[in-house]
């Protein structure tokens, strides 16, 4: 199984965040935008899993979350072609995010107990809400940021960190995620 830790945020807010990204210009080229249902902050990923190693990292991580606090978060500010490479625009995390980072660090260690090679790369408290396109211009990415910019979620309380494994779709070069445990967070 190919799984990966994310942070999923309320429906409503993950709907929130599309309506404002499509009050830009909605159906455009210039951005391959992600849907709603599937606005996530990935955390890290774990690559390919076995069922074995998958129960023994899932009991790690539950027992690890239990000292993580349940942190109010909130979505306020935009990024957008941050680092060398990177195609997306983001909405930026808010909040507590020092509760946000302590479980952005929190799973790498925990499961680098068990010698899983896990992604290594800095975790980032921001939402991809798509990628730019060989279409995109400049005066459209600036009313895009803009808008995000202006965006201000409301709060929420994130309860529990979401495990996603990753399958072929339909077609060849498609791939689906589907949620496949929510690891409860402080103490419950």
């Amino acid at each position: 199984m190919r799984l990966y830790a994310a942070i999923v945020p309320p429906e409503d807010i993950r709907a929130e965040v599309a309506s404002v990204v499509d009050a830009v210009a909605p159906n455009t080229a210039e951005l391959d935008r992600v849907v709603a249902e599937d606005l996530l902050i990935p955390v890290t990923h774990f690559g390919n899993v076995t069922q074995r190693d998958f129960a023994q990292m899932l009991q790690l991580l539950n027992a690890d979350a239990e000292s993580w606090s349940q942190p109010e978060l909130r979505f306020s500010g935009s990024a957008a072609l941050e680092f060398e490479g990177d195609r997306s625009v983001w909405v930026r995390a808010d909040g507590d995010l020092d509760g946000l980072f302590t479980i952005g660090r929190g799973v790498p260690v925990s499961v680098k107990r068990l010698g899983f090679l896990v992604d290594r790369r800095r975790f980032r408290p921001w939402l991809s809400v798509g990628t730019i396109t060989d279409a995109t211009t400049a005066p459209y990415l600036e009313r895009l940021t803009a808008a995000l910019d202006d965006y201000k979620s409301r709060s929420w309380t994130l309860q529990s960190l979401t495990i996603v494994r990753r399958v072929p779709g339909e077609s060849p070069s498609q791939v689906v995620d589907e949620v496949i445990e929510e690891v409860p967070l402080g103490g419950r």
